[in-house]
């Protein structure tokens, strides 16, 4: 029976899982690659936008600090005249004219009163909101301011501590307007930003590139320019603007604590798609373990399972028919194994060495055979010489008791014969055909019949039961004498016999001799003196001898012999009667 293995079981199956088993390191070392690839790619996006923002708001952040170190230049202008206010109004207005980006400067007294400034006249700041702010909390602080008496147009106004030995005694303020840097020549790098705008620290918009409305909805809407401007550092975040737009915001700090730049960018402005998706990043470890997959497979299955196929198939055709294999390495293909072409050479020799011992027994066995044969033919031949010099010997006899003995005994030795002429002519001499030597016994009874007159009706009804050599002999026997029996005694108006033979079990037979019985000879007593009672006797010896049952019927009209009997395949050492 064909043995079809189970799929974990073949060897395309386990070579495949061990190497997913060794790919599946690579493949996590490959996406955790893939992870810091996005990463280093994520930071350099952000370092890209954020260097443009900075070249996109150089100008922005050109005036801004041009106005930080003006006001911390005029520190020690205003130390030296503050206490002259004339001079000091008249050294700023100097000032102013000899910069012309400058629409004021001026020092203010704590008590909110400016007597020092690039205008003529006393100014009052005392009820400006920013003033009283910066008198409670003390710092740099940069605004937009509209059109006032002191300046003509939107400005940005810087207003800075001035501290001396004694401590805080004012503040130093410088306008510059809104136009002298946005009419300013930025930087301009590979792209542009889709807004740019500056703003303070309290999250007021300073300064836009485009419509001032359009910006504060380019804005996001999940994060205040308050949140922006704390940390001091330039960073990047994504986000939703208040318009939906998905975008990329880069935060530059102008001046740490007071102005700020912020650049927002569409979101491949940097990166370009060069960044891989998380889909992409599991999706290459997985085709590379496709790809060793299909290269493991078809190496296994040309190179291995192929050859493995072929030599089941040589060694299939070898048990079916003994056709040799062919020869390994005979074919010089490239592809060729060494390993699969010793294993074939192996496989050749062991069946040149199976076909030569299988010959050397094939020969022993028909010299056996042959042997065996001639025995028979022998033992035959003898029993044929012993029959006729039998026969010579009831010719010469007188008396009919003898010519009778000797005929019973002719009888039984002819039976043997015929187990041995069976035996000498068939081809499987550890079988006999039981039909066969029942059929050559009814044909010699009817020979006997015939010679002696007698008209006996022999019917035979025989199923080809295949018996043993030892119980050839006790069966051939047992009929032998059955037949011998009823021809003895066979009688009435129409003389008959009947032979049955019958497999009445899978390892059972049945066999039945019966025959018509005239009444003259009926004796259930037993106390016909001319009967020596031998052929029951041998009757039931014979049927001891196939471990068999007997069961004898006989009655005025008839006498049947009923045996059964096990066809066995040993038959045991013969019992001695």
């Amino acid at each position: 029976m064909k043995h079809e293995a189970k799929p974990h079981q073949r060897l395309t199956a386990r070579v495949l899982l061990f190497l997913t088993l060794a790919l599946v390191p690579l493949g996590i070392i490959g996406m955790i690659q893939n992870q810091r690839l996005n990463a280093e790619i994520e930071k350099r996006s952000e370092l890209t936008l954020l260097a443009l923002t900075e070249q996109a708001v150089s100008s922005e952040k050109s005036g801004i600090q041009r106005i930080f170190g003006a006001a911390r230049a005029l520190d020690s202008t205003i130390a030296f005249l503050r206490q002259n206010p004339v001079a000091c109004s008249e050294a700023l207005s100097q000032y102013v004219n000899a910069r012309s980006q400058f629409t004021f400067v001026g020092f203010i007294e704590m008590n909110g009163i400016s007597t020092c400034s690039s205008m003529e006249g006393d100014l009052d700041f005392s009820q400006d909101p920013l003033f009283e702010d910066l008198v409670e909390n003390p710092r740099r602080a940069l605004v937009v301011r509209e059109q006032t008496d002191m300046v003509s147009e939107p400005s940005l106004v810087f207003e800075r501590p001035y501290i001396d030995d004694s401590g805080l005694e004012g503040f130093v303020t410088i306008s510059l307007p809104i136009s002298a840097i946005s009419d300013a020549t930025d930087h301009d790098g590979p792209a542009q930003p889709v807004t740019l705008v500056t703003f303070n620290a309290d999250g007021e918009i300073l300064t836009t590139e485009n419509d001032r409305q359009r910006a504060e909805a380019l804005l996001p809407v999940d994060v205040s320019l308050v949140d922006l401007a704390r940390g001091n550092e330039a960073r990047t975040i994504k986000g939703v603007s208040r318009s939906g737009k998905e975008l990329v915001y880069a935060v530059i700090p102008i001046v740490p604590n007071v102005a700020y730049a912020l650049g927002s960018w569409a979101p491949d402005t940097a990166a370009n798609g060069s960044t891989v998706s998380p889909f992409v990043s599991a999706l290459l470890p997985f085709l590379m373990w496709l790809a060793s997959l299909f290269v493991a497979w078809f190496v296994i299955d040309r190179f291995v399972v192929q050859r493995i196929k072929l030599l089941n198939k040589a060694m299939m055709d070898f048990a079916a028919t003994r056709k040799m294999p062919a020869a390994a390495g005979t074919s010089q293909r490239w592809d060729e194994l060494a390993e699969i072409s010793e294993l074939q050479n192996v496989f050749g020799t062991m069946a040149r060495d199976i076909t030569r011992d299988e010959a050397l027994q094939e020969d022993r066995l028909r010299e056996k055979t042959i042997l065996l044969k001639e025995v028979h033919h022998r033992v035959k031949n003898n029993l044929q010489i012993i029959s006729s010099i039998m026969n010579m010997q009831i010719r010469k006899s007188q008396e009919p008791e003898t010519k009778r003995a000797l005929t019973q005994v002719q009888d039984r030795i002819l039976g043997l014969s015929g187990v041995h002429r069976t035996l000498y002519q068939a081809e499987n001499l550890t079988q006999v055909n039981a039909a066969k030597l029942i059929e050559q016994l009814v044909a010699q009874s009817r020979a006997i019949g015939t010679a002696e007159g007698r008209g006996v009706d022999i019917q035979l009804d025989l199923d080809p039961v295949i018996i043993f050599p030892d119980q050839a002999v006790p069966l051939t026997m047992l009929v032998s004498e059955a037949l011998t029996n009823g021809m003895k005694y066979v009688g009435g108006d129409a003389p008959a016999m009947s032979v049955s033979l019958k497999l009445t079990g899978a390892r059972q037979a049945n066999l039945v001799v019966h025959n018509t019985c005239c009444g003259m000879y009926y004796d259930p007593e037993g106390t016909n003196t001319n009967s020596t009672g031998l052929g029951k006797q041998l009757i039931r010896a014979f049927v001891a001898q196939l471990n068999g049952t007997l069961n004898v019927e006989e009655t005025v009209e008839q006498y049947l012999i009923d045996v059964t009997f096990e066809v066995e395949t040993f038959r045991p050492e013969t019992p001695d009667f």
